[in-house]
């Protein structure tokens, strides 16, 4: 998609709903550009235009399209007035405050990459679109903890926003899926202890990974150590034999 390309090739163009893992069909409306081509100009999003003509010009910082960014991040702003991300992307348009009343709550912009992920790569669909019009919201089967969802954090990873947060308690053995009504046992490290890693996330990655799974004992840091350690040893036996 275009806006792939012009991002491999050091063009930056603002975005929220894009993911190379993921179909792109435009949510948030922000990456827009302006293209011509003969006697024709319109603006477009660029991470649903596939590059397949030649002799296109693209810009990507026209007054029409900041206008129409302006204009896509006011509707945001009055959508999740919680935003900081959305609201330094209005900042760096010139938007310190928009002309719409807010009329929603919290991060959740809408963009489908958190459902999309939980069912087309983990495979789980632990989430889904709930609701119509204003009332549309990202949530869990009649907003009570999910019995599928394994804790993978491949939501809150995607979520452009910050609206999906993965919260450990304190002792670090359980790791809550905020806003989605769901608790996870962590597994304790075998070293320092601490959880690491949710059960049922654990479970699918041996399943994943089958012989490979000893990869996972230990937390990342502990692994680091004990990697550093293991290579330190090496290093010593070479040098000794030299």
């Amino acid at each position: 998609m275009l806006l792939h390309v012009a991002r491999e090739n050091g063009f930056e163009i603002p975005g929220l709903c894009y993911h190379e893992a993921e179909e792109p069909y435009g949510a948030c409306r922000l990456c827009l550009v302006q293209i011509t081509q003969g006697g024709s100009s319109w603006v477009e999003t660029s991470c649903t235009y596939p590059v397949r003509r030649e002799g296109i010009q693209v810009e990507t910082d026209t007054e029409a399209v900041r206008r129409y960014r302006r204009l896509n991040l006011e509707l945001l702003m009055a959508r999740v007035p919680d935003s900081e991300k959305i609201r330094q992307m209005a900042r760096e348009l010139g938007l310190e405050e928009g002309r719409v009343e807010a009329d929603g709550t919290g991060k959740c912009i809408l963009c489908g990459l958190c459902v999309n992920v939980c069912r087309d790569h983990v495979g789980v669909g632990a989430i889904d679109f709930v609701g119509r019009g204003p009332e549309r919201r990202v949530d869990t089967p009649y907003g009570e903890a999910s019995d599928v969802c394994i804790g993978c954090d491949a939501c809150a990873t995607l979520c452009p926003t910050g609206h999906i947060r993965l919260v450990d308690n304190e002792e670090g053995t359980v790791r809550r899926v905020e806003p989605f009504h769901t608790e996870h046992k962590l597994v304790p490290c075998p070293e320092c202890g601490r959880g690491y890693v949710a059960e049922k996330h654990l479970e699918y990655l041996r399943e994943q990974l089958g012989e490979k799974a000893a990869v996972l004992a230990g937390c990342p840091v502990c692994r680091s150590r004990r990697r550093a350690e293991e290579l330190r040893q090496v290093f010593e036996k070479l040098i000794k034999a030299v």
